[in-house]
């Protein structure tokens, strides 16, 4: 099975590295994709009309990964309930219509079906305020994932982790947490 992991995280001492580091050793044949770097930084999206949207090549060879691909794994810090806006510009710009969906008279032809997905995100933050309904849940995160971005696109959300309270917990709990991807 041919994995892809998609990350972002801009601090290179960051958590979310370590993460990264941890599923490359876990699975040394991945292909890694790090929106950070110069490879695949791609500008926001501008544009005048939407079936105009210029040609580029990052986005390209993005979609062409994850053509190749059985499996994704995103793996991201949570910040303002979602993931961050390098990410967000990603999937707006490779998920796009005739790549990963269809519009049909009748609704939408997914068309990433052949695809699993995992997510795994960080956050300082106890996990309910992102997962379960309350005065504080704004967005379902996981919900989010699975039915608006993986769910419209075919892709079956396969493993959805939230590493939650990071701050209290990464330095006495931080190799337990690794060991456990």
């Amino acid at each position: 099975m041919k994995k892809l992991i998609i990350y972002s995280a801009p601090n290179q001492n960051s958590f979310t590295h370590k993460i990264v580091a941890k599923l490359k050793e876990k699975y040394p044949n991945f292909e890694l994709i790090d929106l950070y770097s110069n490879e695949y930084k791609l500008d926001f999206l501008k544009f005048e009309d939407k079936r105009q949207i210029p040609y580029n090549p990052i986005v390209e060879k993005i979609q062409e990964k994850i053509k190749e691909s059985d499996e994704m794994i995103f793996v991201f810090p949570v910040w303002w309930w979602n993931c961050p806006a390098i990410m967000k510009n990603m999937i707006d710009s490779v998920f796009i219509s005739w790549f990963a969906f269809e519009y049909w008279p009748e609704w939408k032809k997914e068309l990433l079906s052949d695809k699993f997905a995992s997510v795994i995100a960080t956050c300082d933050a106890p996990w309910n305020i992102y997962l379960q309904d309350s005065a504080w849940t704004w967005i379902n995160l996981k919900d989010y994932f699975e039915k608006a971005i993986f769910g419209f696109s075919g892709i079956k959300l396969k493993d959805f982790k939230l590493i939650d309270k990071l701050r209290e917990r990464r330095k006495t709990q931080e190799k337990e947490i690794l060991e456990s991807l």
